[in-house]
C-alpha cells in the first residue's frame, strides 16, 4: 500500500507541475532551447505513465456498455452550446459589439504548425495533447480540488482550461479582445467535466478530445488544400 501510495504522490506531483506549466502557456518561452525537449518528453512520460489509470477506468465500459452512448451525446452536446451557441452566435456578437473581427488566435496558432510540421503537429493535436489535457484538466485538476468542492472543482477547471487556450494572445500577445474566445473554451470543459464527474470514465472525455481535434485538423487540412 505504501508503495503504492507512493507512486500515487509522484504521478500526481509531475501532473501538477506540467499542469502549472501548461495552463500558463510559459513554454512558449521555452522554443530553441534544451528546455524545448525537456518539455515535449515530460507531456509523452505523463501519457505513458497514466496509461495504467486510463485502462483501469476504461473498464466501467465493461461494467456499463451504455456510458458508450455519452461519447457520441458529448460529441453533439459540444457541438451544439460550443460550436454553434458559442463561437458561431454570443462570440461573433460579442466582437461585432466591440468593433472588431472574430478571430480565434489559438485556432490560428494550431493551423500555422500544421502547415509548417504536418506530421508532427497532427499527431500532438489529435492524440498527444487530447490525453494529456484530459490528464491535467478533468482527472488531475477536477479530481484533486473535487474530493473538497465539486461545484468550485467545475469552475476551476473550466477557467484554467478556458485561460490555457487564450493566453498567449491575450496575455503574453497583449490582445485582450482574445478573451472574447474564452466562453467557449469554458463550455467545452464543463460539458467533458460533466461526463468525467458522472461515469468516472477518463476515456469518455479522452475520446471525445481526440475525435473532435481529428475532425478540426481535417478540416483545416481541407481547407489548406
Amino acid at each position: 500500500m505504501k508503495e503504492r501510495n507512493a507512486v500515487f504522490y509522484v504521478k500526481t506531483c509531475i501532473c501538477i507541475f506540467m499542469l502549472i506549466i501548461y495552463a500558463s502557456d510559459v513554454q512558449r518561452f521555452f522554443a530553441d532551447s534544451i528546455l524545448t525537449l525537456f518539455y515535449l518528453l515530460l507531456m509523452f512520460v505523463i501519457v505513458i505513465m497514466m496509461i495504467p489509470d486510463i485502462y483501469r477506468e476504461g473498464k466501467g465500459f465493461k461494467d456499463n456498455p451504455k456510458t458508450l452512448l455519452l461519447i457520441p451525446l458529448g460529441i453533439l452536446l459540444i457541438f451544439i452550446f460550443d460550436n454553434l451557441l458559442m463561437e458561431n452566435f454570443v462570440e461573433p456578437y460579442l466582437f461585432k459589439a466591440v468593433g472588431i473581427t472574430p478571430e480565434d488566435a489559438n485556432t490560428e496558432r494550431v493551423f500555422e504548425m500544421i502547415r509548417s510540421n504536418p506530421v508532427f503537429m497532427v499527431l500532438m493535436t489529435c492524440f498527444i495533447a487530447p490525453i494529456m489535457e484530459e490528464i491535467l484538466y478533468r482527472y488531475t485538476a477536477f479530481g484533486l480540488i473535487s474530493k473538497k468542492n465539486i461545484i468550485v472543482a467545475h469552475i476551476i477547471t473550466a477557467v484554467l482550461f478556458g485561460l490555457q487556450h487564450v493566453i498567449e494572445a491575450g496575455v503574453y500577445g497583449g490582445d485582450v479582445t482574445q478573451f472574447i474566445n474564452i466562453g467557449s473554451y469554458i463550455v467545452y470543459s464543463l460539458i467533458m467535466t460533466n461526463l468525467y464527474s458522472k461515469t468516472k470514465n477518463l476515456c469518455i472525455p479522452i475520446v471525445i478530445h481526440i475525435l473532435i481535434n481529428s475532425f478540426g485538423v481535417m478540416f483545416m487540412l481541407l481547407t489548406y488544400q
